[in-house]
């Protein structure tokens, strides 16, 4: 019981000192205030998330067949890391889009391609 306390507690701090370092790099960047205040609550989900996903790096993602090394499962941490890591890159971009009206324009740099 004590090591999930433990990790709980980790994880909370990593989500702080990734909250605080979001909020003071938007704050350097000129962000509006109240913006910011606005997306307060999103920036603490956005440091949880960073926080669950470094919490995973330890987890096998992948396992591999004794046997068959050619063989692989992807782990339930594996699935589950790709979900956040989709969710923590949606929720940066709206962040970055809302506080500094930043957009990711790869887009239009394909179309030159098209």
């Amino acid at each position: 019981m004590k090591k999930k306390n433990k990790t709980k507690q980790t994880k909370e701090m990593i989500a702080d000192t990734e909250y605080k370092r979001l909020v003071d790099l938007y704050i350097s960047a000129n962000a509006d205030v109240i913006k910011l205040k606005a997306n307060d609550k999103l920036i603490r989900k956005v440091a949880e998330l960073f926080a669950i996903l470094e919490d995973m790096k330890t987890l096998p993602s992948i396992l591999f067949n004794k046997k068959n090394p050619h063989e692989q499962k992807e782990t339930a941490a594996g699935k589950a890391r790709v979900k956040y890591m989709a969710q923590y890159t949606a929720c940066m971009q709206k962040l970055n889009k809302d506080l500094l009206g930043v957009t990711n324009n790869d887009d239009d740099e394909l179309s030159e391609y098209e």
